[in-house]
């Protein structure tokens, strides 16, 4: 499907002698690019070349199979647009300009599928808390996937609006709104970003997105900071969101100063910093991302204080957190304890609880896609732990002849 017209029409308006280049870039075939996680070393891309603003960025020559890869699925790495790990280095300076705290507290309002907040979470101290929250029900279940895969043991997974964080008050030291939006800047790689823009979709996205804004300003401490991003390059979104956050809302827009040799052009027409990715201009699909902190109030000091979370996050079962459950077993016999598969992924998960057994690349695709398993002789009968190159994906039980599958029925791979 071709661009759309209208949407043409707005980019020779934004961009003047730039379109040509910028259009020719769009229909080019997307760059592929994983990161790589430094909880979970592992993963190897010898061939691939690093992304400049984040540590473990590598752009790959071609698309693996992603899908049949066990340390994907083991949480080794993530597959994401190189653009949006610019999260990571966000993060990093923002720590450095609040003083390098030891700990720090983080909401990511909008965080589905979870690329953004793990590339923040690479960035933190350990023992730093995160919530990652997603209003759409089915995409917080991906998100949920996602986030225990990376391992980070202190998440909080919820599925609220967000105007809910507001009536909680303040208390977060850094609030990430990667919006909904338009999407213009996935339309070189989704086909639904295309069919679906038009004029009236743009006003309908900047109006949610000042919504969100104004919720997000709540849930920030004073002297906290708060991340702006979007996928999409008209200004009504973008720079226009800007000035309505630093003018109506009272936010302090933050220069970040990124390097001239990172190639990430400013803000269009603008006097507040903000940053674009463009994709004849930047290795990656589309980005927009401004960064704000709260000021202090005359007379207010920062505080370190714990944000304050409702009775309906605090309920929710933390990634890496949860309660082990109990394996239904025959009448009369002895339950056995089966480790959710959060705890199992989680980097904190306690390796002398269960035998680790140490999986070959082909049994291990066969244990993802749920199937039958044979563990080499001398394996303890029971619950053990399987894994593949030392990383841990998911327990099964031992009954001597054969083992049973126990990884979730929800995760297992089809292809």
């Amino acid at each position: 499907m071709p661009l759309p017209a209208g949407f043409i029409d707005e980019m020779r308006l934004l961009l003047g002698e730039e379109t040509d280049e910028f259009l020719a870039a769009m229909e080019k075939s997307p760059v592929v690019s994983v990161r790589l996680n430094p909880r979970k070393p592992g993963a190897e891309f010898p061939e691939g070349r690093g992304v400049r603003w984040c540590a473990g960025g590598v752009y790959l020559p071609e698309r693996p199979s992603f899908t049949l890869d066990p340390l994907l699925h083991a949480g080794a790495y993530y597959v994401q647009d190189a653009s949006s790990m610019i999260y990571y280095e966000v993060a990093r300076r923002l720590l450095q300009l609040d003083g390098n705290p030891d700990r720090v507290s983080v909401l990511d309002l909008c965080a589905a599928p979870g690329g953004k907040t793990t590339a923040m979470i690479d960035a933190l101290p350990d023992g730093s808390k995160v919530v990652a929250n997603e209003y759409v029900g089915k995409r917080a279940a991906i998100l949920r996937e996602n986030i225990s895969r990376w391992g980070y043991p202190d998440v909080t997974v919820t599925n609220r609006d967000s105007a809910s964080f507001a009536r909680d008050g303040g208390g977060f030291d850094i609030v990430a709104v990667d919006a909904p939006c338009s999407g213009e800047g996935m339309m070189r790689k989704d086909e639904k970003a295309r069919e679906q823009w038009s004029p009236q979709l743009v006003a309908d996205c900047s109006k949610l997105q000042r919504e969100i804004l104004g919720n997000a300003v709540e849930a920030v401490r004073p002297g906290g900071f708060l991340i702006y991003s979007t996928c999409t390059f008209n200004r009504e979104e973008n720079e226009e969101n800007v000035r309505y956050a630093a003018e109506e809302l009272g936010l302090t827009p933050i220069d970040l100063s990124f390097p001239e040799e990172w190639g990430i052009p400013r803000g269009i027409e603008t006097p507040y910093p903000a940053y674009r990715f463009m994709p004849h201009r930047t290795e990656g699909e589309g980005l927009f991302l401004a960064v704000f902190r709260k000021p202090l109030q005359e007379g207010e000091e920062i505080e370190e204080e714990k944000p304050k979370i409702s009775r309906e996050i605090r309920r929710r079962v933390s990634v890496g957190k949860g309660k082990d459950k109990k394996e239904l077993s025959p009448k009369g016999k002895q339950k056995e304890e089966v480790p959710e598969i959060e705890d199992i992924l989680s980097v904190d998960f306690d390796r002398t609880r269960f035998p680790i057994v140490e999986l070959t690349k082909e049994q291990a695709v066969n244990y993802l896609r749920r199937e039958a398993l044979v563990l080499p002789e001398g394996t303890p009968k029971g619950v053990v732990i399987v894994a593949y190159r030392g990383l841990l994906l998911g327990a099964a039980k031992n009954i001597g002849s054969r083992a049973n599958n126990l990884y979730p029925k929800n995760r297992r791979i089809l292809k």
